[in-house]
């Protein structure tokens, strides 16, 4: 169902999932409507919040024809993003979580990247954060010296969504988010991008990250599982040709090893020994070793 306007295709579309962020989405929507470069339009999808957040949405959109608020039954990040990548008109397509916020030369800064390198695909700028009391902390950024790709994004996951801008061909050509993901789906969307093209830095911040106590990040073993399996399937599906062998190895390794860690403090010993199995399987090192012992001693 469209709660709000429609209108001819901007420059770029701003992707924004909402739930449940009644505190903080009126300062997200807010940090899009003040960009200094106004060719833009912003879809909110409301993943069925059960607070006031859809209405303080709609708000806006009734006050700026360039918002545009979905609602769907809730289906998690992934598929709130899809959708409203359904509804994309532009060429270029951005993020930005509710819960976050945008400086206001983001998407002049964008522009400003896409002219200087037109056959570029996908920039990303830095992620800075912001407290709860509205201090700004400044961060240097990985990988800003010059284009990267799959070899550093398997390395570590150094995208975040709300810093990237990227061709909305781009992403119909390897199929938008995985929905069936409830975590690493953003990883996995840029490894698979990695296979067309490569990842160009702008040297700029753009995105502030708000810290409050529902968005700090919990590892646990499900999630490094995961993120293992994402991986696992990159290389399958022709990844393996892009990066070296050996760096392969040791990141799935030490990826099942912190899963394995993170299951045995959960006290889920049978998950612990499966997610060290897999790591003894990629790299064999003595600590994994021991672990494995210990988890089979306690199952």
């Amino acid at each position: 169902m469209v709660d709000s306007n429609e209108h001819s295709a901007p420059r770029f579309t701003v992707i924004m999932p909402l739930y449940n962020h009644s505190a903080y989405i009126d300062q997200a929507i807010e940090s899009v409507r003040n960009q200094t470069l106004g060719d833009w339009r912003l879809i909110v999808v409301d993943d069925e919040s059960s607070d006031d957040s859809h209405d303080r949405a709609l708000r806006h959109a009734a006050d700026d024809e360039r918002i545009t608020v979905l609602r769907q039954s809730n289906a998690g990040p992934a598929a709130a993003r899809n959708r409203a990548a359904a509804a994309a008109t532009g060429e270029w397509m951005t993020y930005l979580d509710s819960d976050d916020m945008w400086y206001s030369h983001t998407l002049e800064a964008y522009a400003d990247a896409i002219a200087a390198n037109p056959n570029r695909e996908f920039f990303y700028g830095r992620r800075d954060r912001i407290s709860a009391d509205g201090r700004i902390e400044k961060t240097a950024g990985e990988f800003q010296s010059g284009p990267t790709g799959a070899r550093e994004l398997l390395g570590r996951m150094y995208l975040s969504t709300m810093v990237v801008c990227h061709t909305r061909r781009l992403f119909e050509a390897v199929g938008g988010f995985d929905a069936s993901l409830r975590s690493c789906e953003d990883y996995d969307l840029f490894l698979r991008m990695s296979m067309h093209t490569s990842f160009m830095p702008i040297g700029k911040s753009t995105g502030l990250r708000r810290r409050h106590g529902s968005n700090l990040s919990r590892q646990s073993g499900f999630s490094r599982f995961q993120e293992a399996g994402v991986i696992s399937r990159f290389l399958s599906s022709g990844g393996s040709s892009l990066v070296p062998a050996w760096l392969a190895q040791r990141r799935l390794a030490k990826l099942y090893y912190s899963s394995a860690r993170q299951y045995f403090k959960e006290r889920s010993m049978s998950k612990a020994c499966e997610s060290i199995s897999h790591s003894l399987r990629h790299r064999f090192t003595l600590k994994a070793l021991g672990l494995g012992l210990l988890c089979r001693v306690l199952a």
